[in-house]
């Protein structure tokens, strides 16, 4: 139910407040947050990661490999290697191909989904977005205590610990160059020098995104784990939303008084509006229900229908108001 303004009636906020933590907050609580943490691949990569090729794991355990991060690859003296995660909805992983020309030429549409607060409790953390300035003080630094003594060892400890800790999260915001940076990676990073890479049960994904035609073969590989894994065709759900959401505004609205001449020109607005929002949620209506013959999960196209539902429903509402008012004058 919508939230209604304070002083509507008899209404308590704690009755429809959102207290979902903040790690397992979804799109339906939050359109841009995402209870998981994804690894986006491509084909060949999957496979040798959830084998665990590249590392020494034991039966039924993936690797992911440590490497120095695209966005720094261009930064002298960079040299960290993590793990790069994102925690991006999937319905919105997809814009990786369209912004990166060489995760479109790898065919990123695959990927390996953790629990968030999984990750969290084993050291992934946000990636720190630093300007010019930051981000050469902070290379600066983490290079200086490698090669000078620090005599004071309680400064030297903590000054260690806190470089160590924020060096291989550092990641440009770039603003001074023309695409302004990789923010919209949303990126996490895991770092683990002991290991060289992140090794994990295949019991710890929630999530795989791959093409249908590789998910026999993904399945093979978890064994039993597959069970507890949902297969996601996440650049489905990308066309699906950015569709929607670009017919919606540019040919889909709810008329205003500000909007129309007179009240019959208001009402002949919104009975048109309620016909285009019919139309586009039949067609919803009925994509969904051939998702779902295949058995294939997909939110986006069930939350794009309520919205559509509530504004047919809005709009209804406004008109039969008009025409009492304009009935009773």
């Amino acid at each position: 139910m919508t939230l209604p303004s304070p002083g509507q009636g008899n209404v308590r906020w704690t009755d429809y407040r959102i207290d979902t933590p903040t790690f397992l907050l979804t799109p339906v609580e939050k359109p841009d947050m995402s209870p998981f943490l994804f690894h986006m691949t491509g084909r060949a990569a999957i496979n040798s990661i959830l084998t665990g090729e590249g590392g020494e794991v034991e039966p039924g355990h993936g690797f992911l490999k440590v490497c120095v991060p695209e966005s720094n690859q261009q930064e002298g003296g960079y040299d960290a290697k993590v793990v790069c995660l994102t925690e991006s909805p999937t319905f919105a992983l997809d814009f990786f191909r369209y912004r990166s020309f060489r995760r479109w030429k790898d065919d990123q549409r695959y990927g390996i989904g953790f629990d968030k607060s999984e990750l969290i409790a084993l050291g992934a953390r946000p990636c720190v977005y630093a300007d010019e300035q930051l981000k050469n003080d902070i290379i600066v630094l983490k290079k200086h205590i490698e090669t000078n003594e620090i005599k004071d060892e309680a400064i030297k400890g903590r000054l260690t610990s806190l470089i160590n800790s924020i060096y291989p999260l550092t990641t440009p915001i770039s603003e001074a160059s023309s695409f302004q940076g990789f923010m919209w990676e949303r990126e996490w990073r895991y770092f683990d020098n002991a290991t060289g890479g992140f090794v994990f049960p295949h019991s710890s994904i929630r999530l795989i995104c791959c093409p249908q035609s590789d998910e026999g073969g993904i399945r093979e590989i978890l064994g039993d784990a597959a069970e507890g894994v949902r297969f996601l065709r996440t650049w489905t759900e990308y066309d699906e939303v950015t569709a929607y959401m670009r017919q919606r505004s540019q040919e889909m609205f709810v008329p205003t008084e500000a909007m129309a001449k007179d009240t019959d020109d208001l009402i002949d607005s919104l009975k048109e509006q309620i016909a285009k929002h019919s139309v586009t949620l039949h067609s919803l209506e009925q994509y969904s229900e051939f998702i779902d013959s295949l058995g294939v999960k997909n939110n986006s196209a069930a939350e794009a229908s309520h919205v559509l539902r509530e504004s047919i429903a809005q709009m209804e509402k406004k008109v039969e108001q008009l025409q009492a008012n304009g009935k009773e004058s």
